[in-house]
């Protein structure tokens, strides 16, 4: 994802929910992703597959989900 497209997603998301509350709810999806990423890694039983050629887009990711949710509601 392009910088523009996150810019454009996060317009999007003040555009319905307010410039602070869009700032916690991305933050709070951030970190969702963070954490997901870390326990993933942190799994003992789970077959390791190949690596990854290009990280995670964790902003990325936290702001589609976001936009999906506020979606939902108009």
């Amino acid at each position: 994802m392009t910088v523009v497209e996150k810019k454009s997603l996060m317009r999007d998301i003040v555009a319905k929910v307010g410039r602070d509350k869009a700032i916690e709810l991305v933050m709070q999806a951030y970190n969702t992703e963070l954490v997901t990423t870390w326990l993933s890694r942190m799994e003992i039983d789970k077959p390791r597959m190949m690596a990854r050629t290009r990280p995670r887009d964790h902003l990325g990711e936290a702001l589609t989900r976001v936009a999906a949710v506020c979606d939902l509601t108009s």
